[in-house]
């Protein structure tokens, strides 16, 4: 091989290695772009994670007093319950739906002109 021939690869190898450190920078630059993009990401969950500690724990005490609250009613667990659901989602609907009251006609306007004038 001679003088010319060895530059030239050498040339050639040079320009390879100049290639392959552009594409290693831009790849280095995307991973770096992704990383910093996954520590934003990490401090958004770390920041929900602290308020959803925060948020339980308010929960938490909101029940504890709710349950304080509902043991000082004096005679609260003398109050019977229906044995059946069904019985008690059947009670609410028929008041619900109007069952409750009689069916009375009511002159809406009547009403209004007993009403005093605001």
């Amino acid at each position: 091989m001679s003088v010319v021939d060895t530059v030239r690869l050498l040339e050639l190898r040079t320009k390879k290695a100049a290639g392959l450190i552009a594409m290693l920078r831009k790849e280095k630059e995307e991973l770096q772009q992704r990383f910093d993009l996954v520590l934003a990401h990490n401090s958004e969950l770390e920041e929900y994670v602290e308020s959803y500690t925060t948020s339980n724990k308010l929960l938490e005490q909101s029940i504890a007093v709710a349950l304080d609250t509902l043991s000082s009613i004096d005679g609260l667990d003398d109050v019977p319950l229906f044995d059946d659901l069904s019985l008690e989602l059947e009670t609410a609907d028929s008041f619900t739906g109007g069952d409750a009251a009689p069916d009375y006609n009511i002159d809406f306007d009547a009403l209004l002109d007993d009403s005093p004038d605001l």
